[in-house]
């Protein structure tokens, strides 16, 4: 069966993989006009435990997430949860010297990482392990249609959002101290960046694994800086490399038989590399 045949397999995980790069693509702007990228990391990896700890407490009420299940034990439920708790917490200014933001992000990072290995270590879910693992590194080729609604409905969520404080979002990002000195509330900005952060990468994370959602929401925009300085370009082209490297990635682990995360990612590494490269020669010839 040819891959046009078999489009009836294809079809929705290759649209949520592009509805879910071109949202982590969108966010990741902000990310890298901020310099948040490990925190983005640090979502990601919570937002997994989320996942994790879902399927550990349905084993408890005898409900397999497989099967449809009630709203407090959807795995999507705790994933945004887990990354809201995460963000609202590792966005809060440090009243403490010796607790930087950095060693925040860092506790959290690490921390999710060795509880999501100790969840999937317990009996209870030991034949679900494979396929949360598989969440977490994105080597799922199928997606419900559940999990393509529920990306639909954070992207339309965070174009509202965004759309009504686009202008304060974009200020805010690009120089924190002007935009707050002209009364834009930077704080509150912030926490809206962030909540939506943690929306995007909760039902990512679901559809696609932690880690194309951690490189969709820094590589293709950091590409994009590298190719343009002017921002609503780097915007535009930080959503169309996303949205190319998800769907390329997902033809191709189809065609060859590969892990769809890995491919996903490194697509995206290869076209930050490319980047960098053209840059490297630009600077060149001017100086020459």
């Amino acid at each position: 069966m040819s891959f046009w045949e078999a489009r009836f397999l294809w079809q929705e995980p290759m649209l949520a993989a592009a509805i879910g790069a071109a949202l982590l693509g969108y966010l990741g702007f902000f990310v890298v006009l901020r310099r948040i990228a490990f925190m983005s990391a640090a979502l990601s990896q919570v937002s997994g435990l989320g996942v994790a700890v879902a399927f550990w407490v349905g084993s408890f009420a005898g409900v397999s997430p497989h099967e449809a299940t009630p709203l407090w034990l959807s795995p999507g439920l705790y994933a945004f949860l887990f990354a809201a708790a995460g963000a609202g917490v590792m966005s809060l200014p440090s009243r403490s010297r010796r607790v930087t933001p950095e060693s925040a992000v860092a506790l959290a990072y690490l921390a999710s990482s060795a509880l999501v290995m100790v969840v999937l270590s317990s009996p209870r879910i030991a034949q679900e392990a494979h396929e949360v693992g598989d969440l977490l590194f994105g080597n799922a080729v199928t997606v419900s249609r559940d999990d393509l609604y529920e990306l639909a409905v954070a992207a339309v969520v965070t174009l509202i959002a965004h759309g009504l404080f686009f202008k304060e979002l974009l200020f805010s990002s690009f120089d924190a101290d002007t935009a707050r000195v002209s009364g834009v509330p930077v704080r509150r900005m912030g926490l809206l960046l962030h909540l939506t952060l943690a929306l995007g990468v909760a039902v990512a994370t679901r559809a696609l694994g932690a880690l194309p959602v951690f490189a969709f929401l820094v590589l293709p925009a950091g590409a994009a800086l590298l190719f343009s300085e002017r921002l609503k370009v780097v915007l535009v082209l930080s959503v169309v490399i996303s949205v190319l490297c998800g769907t390329l990635g997902y033809y191709l682990s189809w065609t060859l038989s590969l892990p769809t995360g890995s491919l996903m990612v490194s697509l995206a590494a290869l076209v930050w590399t490319a980047a960098g490269l053209k840059r490297l020669v630009d600077k060149l010839r001017r100086a020459a």
